[in-house]
């Protein structure tokens, strides 16, 4: 594929076409990500025989597109026809402001636990209000003000609450840390990304990454199991242990031993994180209810999570659906070892189960990221008194 130049017509400049920041400035029209990122995909094709193309030009073809599917709301958000939408500011504590972004807005209601289709609905409620009455800019306490009171108005108090405390939460800037464990194929790192988007986390890392990290300071002569998959470090079991002589017991011995290495890395990142009072979810296949136990007392709010496909056949398909040439060859491995793996899953869902951690069948990720939001937003406000909870409706009434 071709590389397409855009060409700005008031000074002759050129720049790449950016398919990321068009499906950006989709979902700012309403686009929902999947749609701007479908249309988004759709233009750049249709223009792959084009070496240039002007912004005009470029305008044009996706405003044809957007008339074909979506109202002519959407189509006058992005082509910005309406100037109070353009100069509508969110105004923050230091001064500095930003244009209202719709996308934004929707998804700070989806953190604490409300559905998709209603974060929109306010959203476009609360704009469409703003915008008719001319204002020209509103500071993120009023606006959090009127998004509570929507909430409250348009569904319900509890709703409403949860809203307040989140944003309460953020703003004390309490951490939060998420730890989602499971096998390969359960959809772990697809959940971590889903879930750091809607909830606004920049830090995530993976048990993998950390391992590998291991194992170029540890050599294998001194940590065999941390060099090898976690459901082949039975292979490198000593056969004398009284713990290797079933196939079974070896399986989990061999990964006992490995986990045990990885999760000193594990506690390492974490204690970073609460050191620096950031939020962050870890995931990976080592997370286990012993790594628990050696976090350090603190404010955080921890929420773990064992991620699963209680379907066999499930499983395999989530493990082929990888597409990158890496993935691929990794999914073929890991195919190879499906029983493995599926006895691995049962193991460490019954530790999960031993230490009441949530387990989650991960057939859809979308409605995984949801559970998960709603357990962590129930976590937080399990921390406020109702004294508490009283005085932030009072502040934003």
């Amino acid at each position: 594929m071709a590389k397409l130049l855009v060409i700005d017509q008031q000074n002759g400049a050129k720049v790449p076409f950016l398919r990321g920041m068009l499906t950006r400035s989709l979902q700012d029209a309403g686009l929902d990500f999947v749609a701007a990122y479908q249309l988004s995909t759709d233009i750049r094709d249709d223009l792959d025989d084009t070496d240039e193309i002007t912004t005009e030009e470029l305008r044009n073809r996706i405003s044809e597109a957007l008339k074909e599917d979506y109202s002519g709301a959407v189509l006058r958000r992005y082509r910005k026809e309406d100037i109070f939408r353009e100069n509508l500011q969110v105004v923050y504590r230091d001064g500095h402001s930003v244009p209202f972004s719709r996308n934004l807005h929707a998804q700070s209601m989806a953190s604490c636990s409300l559905p998709r289709t209603k974060c929109t609905a306010v959203t476009r409620q609360i704009h469409g209000k703003l915008i008719r009455s001319k204002q020209r800019q509103i500071t993120t306490a009023e606006l959090t003000a009127v998004t509570y009171r929507t909430i409250r108005n348009e569904l319900n108090q509890e709703y409403a609450d949860y809203y307040l405390i989140w944003n309460d939460f953020i703003d004390n800037d309490q951490p939060l840390l998420v730890l989602l464990g499971g096998v390969p194929g359960s959809g772990k790192s697809t959940v971590a990304t889903e879930l750091a988007t809607a909830l606004g986390i920049v830090r995530t890392q993976s048990t993998d990454m950390l391992r590998e990290v291991m194992r170029t300071l540890i050599p294998p002569r001194v940590a065999p199991h941390l060099h090898t998959s976690s459901f082949n470090a039975n292979k490198v079991a000593d056969s004398s242990d009284i713990y290797a002589i079933k196939d079974a017991e070896n399986l989990l011995y061999g990964f006992q031993q490995q986990s045990e290495l990885v999760e000193v890395a594990c506690q390492a990142v974490l204690q970073r994180a609460l050191n620096e009072r950031v939020s962050m979810i870890l995931e990976g296949v080592h997370i286990r209810p012993t790594l628990l136990p050696h976090l350090p007392e603190s404010d955080a709010v921890i929420v773990p999570f064992a991620l699963c496909v209680l379907d066999k056949d499930s499983l395999i398909s989530h493990i082929k659906r990888r597409r990158a040439t890496t993935q691929q060859r990794r999914a073929a491995r890991y195919l190879e070892k499906i029983d493995d793996i599926w006895q691995l899953q049962s193991a460490l869902l019954s530790a999960a189960d031993g230490a009441d951690i949530q387990i989650l069948n991960n057939l859809n990720s979308e409605k995984t990221v949801s559970e998960i939001i709603k357990t962590i937003t129930l976590t937080i406000a399990a921390t406020y008194p109702k004294p508490r909870i009283r005085a932030l409706r009072a502040r934003h009434r």
